[in-house]
């Protein structure tokens, strides 16, 4: 049952939500405010509300707001980004969707940044009038801290509860220092402090931070409320895995913004995406006007010399465009960039139009494209995207978290990837409800950025699922980042170190039962799931100089046939079984074919040096050191099995050795290769 806010929003939201997933955010965020005080909660809760990069996080704010209003809170706190650019443009979204500034029931009142005595009173008059008071606040210490102080005041007046939520609650939110309280952690602290009664409630896509700190951090969620996106919505899965084939363009590693180095003329690549864009958008807009505005990211560095000098350069690429197709007595005579992309973009799935109209609407499009510069140099709060229905927008930082890209059709994305899961994911402006633009939705980055963008999306579902089903299972945040951990691609972390300390990596890489069981019935039940497996009669494959019998197997089947089954210690030097079990059950593709094969030495077992207490050394044959002409050369047991072509591959490598010294009995035992995907987990502080 809503109250009357929550009516109002519904109506608003109805225009362009259909009525499932309107049910779905309202039963999300009743579900938060029970968790405050004035739900079954106590006061000064502290919860996640996770949603998906570019899902509608800022409707699920305004809905917890209007909903939180009808329960009774009157003093509503939204910490709305660490940019004026980010903070505007979420305030008026705010604003709008809530009739702030536009009803006539003068039930909202809007008190950005309050300080002072003014300010106290002012407050305490709107309360006594029954107001509901929207304080937005810009994520900056000085602006906190003056709120806390304010509402300290008010606090000594009245205990009416009060809302705080926290938008993009994984950046600066949180403590960056290691030797006390960085400035803006610490004014939230104040913050919370100064009024007892509160829920807060952080909102992100990206929550590796929040759920990894310290049980005892202010800020370390007690509850997590997933959020779901609506019907439409394209993010990391649908770019990145399923539509990859139709979305993602390739820029070359050449063409990578190198850190300081001014660009003298426009990469190839960006060409071709500037040709996608104009094409694209003539060949959407002609027949649906209603989807502009349309616009164009480029994401080179995150400095602003260089984001100025990719600006002077497209502005002038335009120019040259306008003047060519303006001069043009038919599409033959367009740029051969844009006549390019077009054919590029019909056979991905783009309409195609007549000649005649393309000509014309490429000569519309580049007159309308308006370009802006978005950093802190061109102090630029506001991208207006009334003034023309054509944008391209060059910047970096400011455009890479929480800020909304409206119509965003095609990315630019040259500037190197960041090694840090959250800040790339970030990144991903692209995604939205834009489904049933996908076809002109095109994505140009590095193979490099592209793969790790593509592993993010793993991580994600990995993390969201078990974390649900850990929850749902009576554990917490807190046990979870111990006993389950993230699933991270290698090579990456999942935030800043400054924020999060005392992690523990497990998975990646080779594991080996080096110190296998030699009792007779272990031996002997290993034999029998190799032999069930149809290894150890399996037909040779070729693997440089050496040959070995290998079967070809779903993952899954190796998982429960071989790997879980197999006898051997809980521990031992190289191995720890369940670890090894839950890094396979994690893989992303269970139905992956995975060769196991049986490491032999001319059909017969391989003679290994044993010690007592760490079992066989060097259980590894190595590569060969000098090739014979006549031969390939066999790159070694870590290499086989398409390893060096794909680092990720799960390879399994049965062991027939026997110990050099006591040739009885032979023994089979495991060696796995996992992929190069790590599981992070949070270690408890001393």
């Amino acid at each position: 049952m809503l109250g009357a806010e929550g009516r109002y929003l519904d109506i608003v939201m109805s225009e362009r939500m259909d009525p499932k997933s309107r049910a779905r955010i309202w039963s999300s965020v009743q579900d938060l405010l029970a968790k405050g005080p004035l739900g079954e909660g106590g006061d000064g809760a502290t919860g996640l509300a996770l949603g998906y990069v570019q899902s509608g996080k800022t409707t699920s704010i305004t809905a917890l707001i209007a909903a939180g209003a009808d329960e009774g809170y009157r003093i509503v706190v939204a910490l709305l980004g660490g940019t004026n650019l980010l903070l505007g443009q979420n305030r008026a979204r705010l604003e709008t969707s809530l009739g702030i500034g536009t009803r006539n029931d003068y039930r909202w009142v809007t008190e950005p940044n309050p300080s002072g005595a003014t300010a106290v009173k002012r407050l305490a008059n709107w309360i006594d009038r029954d107001r509901v008071i929207l304080v937005p606040v810009l994520k900056h210490a000085g602006r906190i801290n003056a709120v806390a102080s304010t509402l300290a005041r008010i606090a000594e007046i009245t205990t009416i509860p009060v809302l705080l939520v926290d938008d993009e609650a994984d950046q600066a939110s949180l403590n960056t220092s290691s030797t006390s309280e960085s400035k803006t952690y610490e004014a939230i602290k104040a913050l919370r402090a100064s009024v007892p009664r509160h829920l807060y409630v952080q909102y992100t896509a990206t929550p590796y931070a929040p759920l990894l700190l310290d049980a005892d951090d202010l800020l370390s969620p007690e509850f997590v409320e997933f959020l779901e996106p609506g019907q439409g919505y394209t993010g990391g899965r649908e770019f990145f895995v399923d539509f990859a084939d139709q979305v993602i363009r390739d820029v070359p590693l050449l063409d990578e913004q190198a850190t300081k180095e001014l660009p003298l003329e426009l990469p190839k690549s960006l060409l071709a995406a500037l040709g996608s864009f104009v094409s694209g958008a003539s060949l959407l807009l002609e027949d649906n006007a209603d989807g502009a505005p349309v616009s164009m990211l480029v994401h080179s560095t995150q400095r602003n010399d260089v984001q100025s000098r990719y600006h002077f350069l497209i502005e002038r690429q335009l120019r040259k465009w306008r003047t060519v197709a303006d001069a043009a007595d038919d599409v033959g005579g367009l740029p051969q960039e844009l006549v390019n992309e077009r054919g590029e973009l019909v056979r991905r799935g783009a309409e195609q139009i007549d000649d005649v109209r393309f000509l014309r609407m490429v000569r519309w499009v580049l007159r309308e494209a308006t370009l802006w510069l978005v950093n802190s140099t061109s102090a630029l709060n506001r991208v207006d995207w009334t003034v023309a229905p054509v944008h391209i927008l060059v910047g970096g930082n400011k455009l890479d978290r929480g800020y909304t890209v409206e119509g965003l059709t095609v990315t630019y994305m040259n500037r190197p990837p960041s090694t840090q899961v959250d800040t790339l994911e970030q990144r991903a402006r692209a995604f939205g409800y834009r489904r049933d633009q996908l076809p002109y939705c095109q994505f140009f980055g590095s193979k490099r950025t592209v793969r790790s963008l593509r592993d993010i999306v793993f991580t994600e579902y990995d993390l969201r699922a078990r974390l649900r089903d850990h929850v749902d299972a009576g554990g917490t945040v807190h046990s979870w980042a111990r006993e389950v951990g993230l699933l991270l691609p290698h090579g990456m972390k999942p935030t800043r170190e400054a924020v999060v300390r005392a992690l523990s990596a497990s998975g990646e890489g080779w594991h080996s039962v080096r110190l296998p069981r030699l009792i007779n019935d272990a031996l002997q039940h290993n034999r029998s799931l190799a032999e069930g497996i149809g290894v150890l009669h399996a037909s040779h494959a070729d693997y440089g100089r050496l040959q070995f019998r290998t079967r070809n197997l779903p993952l899954r089947e190796v998982l429960e046939e071989l790997v879980k089954p197999w006898s051997v210690d809980e521990y031992g030097p190289s191995w720890r079984h369940l670890d090894v079990v839950e890094a396979l059950e994690r893989h992303p593709d269970q139905d992956a074919i995975v060769p196991v094969i049986l490491m032999e030495d001319d059909g017969g077992p391989r003679k290994r040096k044993w010690a007592a207490s760490t079992g066989f050394v060097n259980l590894f044959q190595g590569r060969d050191n000098v090739g014979s002409p006549a031969l390939v050369p066999y790159p070694g047991d870590r290499a086989i099995g398409g390893i060096e072509a794909d680092p990720d591959q799960v390879v399994v490598q049965i062991h027939r050795v026997i110990r050099r010294d006591e040739p009885e009995p032979e023994i089979l035992t495991l060696a796995v290769h996992l992929g190069s995907r790590k599981i992070v987990r949070k270690v408890d502080a001393l």
